[in-house]
């Protein structure tokens, strides 16, 4: 089965794939957690999606948006997944402001200590 041109959207804790040339939606899942705040991070691969949200990660399938696995990572705050490599050696690569963020309050603490 091909993977569908598809964009993805997301609100609050619902994420929306909406077909590319029609904008009509695909399919729609609402996470399960309650608590976690905002999606930070959706990243598609392959056959699956995955999306960042508070200190967890989700895995859903692409064609259909079922949830395959939620992994906590035992943080808080939003969760930026920076890269995945592909079985052929390549990385696709995805960055958020909030990496960007952290990054300079890091060196900002550096200079300060």
């Amino acid at each position: 089965m091909d993977v569908p041109d598809l964009l993805y959207a997301a609100v609050g804790r619902t994420v929306v794939a909406l077909d590319r040339f029609s904008g009509r939606p695909v399919w729609r899942v609402k996470l399960p957690r309650l608590l976690g705040g905002s999606i930070s991070m959706v990243l598609p691969y392959g056959r699956e999606v995955y999306v960042g949200r508070g200190g967890y990660v989700y895995c859903l399938d692409r064609h259909t948006g079922g949830v395959l696995w939620e992994r906590g990572l035992g943080g808080s705050g939003n969760l930026t997944l920076m890269s995945m490599g592909a079985g052929d050696g390549e990385q696709q690569q995805a960055s958020a402001v909030s990496a960007a963020a952290a990054a300079a309050a890091s060196a900002a603490a550096a200079a300060a200590g």
